[in-house]
């Protein structure tokens, strides 16, 4: 061959490659836009509360903090609650106040942000799946991941098992395949990432536990050092905010144990039997089922992450399905590696970035539309709670002086990270402490048709059957026990 005929040959090799990799790289955007697009959609065009957790435990102290002011439940008041999440919401919160008026703004930021964070999931899910069963198995966890609706509707919910979630993966990824290249910094780092998940959320510390001997096995003692100290760094960091914040170190980790564990607190609000989180995996999971445990054959150690997962909040009295979103991503990448398996014997057709495109296009199908069960048993999560959408109007009220609140559940009251107002919230009584309360307030929240609260008031905007009730003139100062807080204090809330 001529050295004419070699340098085409190597030019058209590189133009070959450099087209696979705009490819590629086309395919990765059009993936995390769509991911991202879904997740930051559905919570701004059907804004919900899953639990009150998300703002009792999280944006309602990260609104203290910005702002200065918000409610305490009665984990702030005893102090079992860590502040760094609700530090890292806050400096969401100032950095984009900008993007609206009253609370809107900086709601659409967090938002944003922990959808970006969540998005860490597709990309790790992919990687793992490629290292175990190739480009094939990758794509369908990346199509998985980026769809399944339990991980686009929890990815904007602030929740500290929703920010778990986020790091744990990686932090399993990095570890369990160090190799040798940058073996010690890939440890160090998936230390860190699995300990920050253990510190957001300390019911996840026996599955850590567990990854982190697997990563030490069986180098231990070149291996060992660099994890404990990739792991020490956020646990040693929530401990020294914990001491500086309340008066000693890891006092949110042990005093959560004592006074949910020992004390019985959380069965207050639900206990259910061990096995009570199976047919919750079922429902989020359905069809996929025989697949994840095909792909628990080829990498036993997610899969074992995952049943500890499961095992060790079985044990604990008190659940909710939100408990089982760390799991989710673990077990789709598993689903995806075992329908590859399962389609190893069919025909391959046409190729896409060196894969089946028929047999990726199944793949992801399958598993979105595998979800359907679980999305209709999500009861409810296109209706946006009336008094959701009333505070958040009351943000951008002028002239509010206080707000009453007359509903079902104090837990209903968005917080005032969503009402972003420094007036009193009062919680309505009835009777002869209404009649008491009402010049304390001008705006009433209340169901509508609530004729003996609508007294002196003029109906306004309804959301869902809840209104909002106006009158004119000014406030006077509340008694503190009839404020929220002191509503909180006074019932032990």
């Amino acid at each position: 061959m001529s050295k004419q005929g070699t340098a085409d040959s190597a030019g058209q090799s590189g133009q070959g490659s450099k087209q696979k990799r705009i490819q590629i790289a086309t395919a990765w955007i059009a993936l995390l836009t769509l991911a991202l697009g879904l997740r930051i959609g559905l919570a701004l065009r059907f804004p919900s509360i899953n639990h009150p957790d998300e703002i009792f435990q999280t944006l309602e102290p990260a609104h203290r903090l910005a702002y200065g002011y918000g409610v305490s439940s009665w984990e702030w008041r005893e102090g079992i609650r860590s502040w760094v999440f609700p530090t890292f919401l806050a400096g969401a919160m100032r950095a984009t106040g900008w993007m609206g008026g009253g609370s809107a703004g900086y709601l659409a930021g967090i938002v944003v942000v922990l959808s970006l964070a969540s998005l860490s999931t597709v990309w790790f899910g992919f990687a793992w799946a490629r290292r175990i069963r190739g480009n094939e198995a990758a794509a369908i966890a990346a199509g998985a991941c980026a769809l399944h609706f339990a991980l686009i509707y929890f990815a904007p919910k602030a929740l500290t098992e929703v920010a778990a979630t986020n790091v744990l993966l990686p932090g399993l990824y990095l570890g369990a395949f160090a190799g040798q290249k940058n073996e010690l910094k890939r440890l160090f780092a998936a230390g860190i990432l699995c300990g920050l998940a253990a510190s957001l959320r300390i019911q996840l510390i026996p599955p850590v536990v567990f990854a982190a001997a697997y990563f030490c096995y069986p180098n231990w003692r070149r291996r060992l050092p660099v994890v404990a100290a990739g792991l020490a760094i956020p646990v040693l960091a929530f401990g020294l905010v914990d001491k500086l914040t309340w008066s000693y170190p890891w006092q949110s980790f042990l005093l959560n144990f004592q006074v949910n564990v020992f004390q019985g607190r959380s069965q207050l609000y639900g206990v259910e039997p061990w096995y009570w989180y199976l047919p919750v995996l079922f429902v989020l999971l359905g069809p996929t089922l025989p697949f994840i445990a095909q792909g628990a054959r080829r990498t036993p150690f997610l899969a074992a992450v995952a049943a500890i997962v499961v095992g060790s909040h079985s044990l604990l009295a008190h659940k909710d399905p939100r408990f089982m979103i760390p799991v989710v991503p673990l077990v789709l990448v598993l689903g995806a590696i075992g329908f590859v398996e399962t389609a190893a014997s069919s025909k391959p057709g046409g190729t896409l970035l060196g894969f089946s495109k028929k047999r990726v296009a199944a793949g992801v199908l399958f598993f979105a539309v595998a979800q359907a069960y679980g999305v209709l048993m999500f009861a409810g999560w296109w209706k946006t709670p009336g008094t959701l959408l009333a505070i958040d109007r009351l943000s951008r009220e002028p002239g509010l002086c206080g707000v009453g609140t007359y509903v079902a559940e104090w837990t209903a009251f968005s917080g005032y990270s969503h009402l972003h107002q420094n007036v009193p919230v009062i919680a309505i009584g009835n009777g002869d402490d209404f009649a008491r309360q009402v010049p304390t307030f001008n705006v009433l929240v209340a169901a509508d048709g609530a004729a003996a609260m609508r007294a002196g008031f003029a109906k306004g905007e309804c959301w869902n059957g809840i209104c909002i009730y106006r009158r004119p003139g000014a406030c006077k100062a509340p008694q503190a026990e009839d404020t929220m807080d002191g509503y909180l204090q006074k019932t032990g809330q």
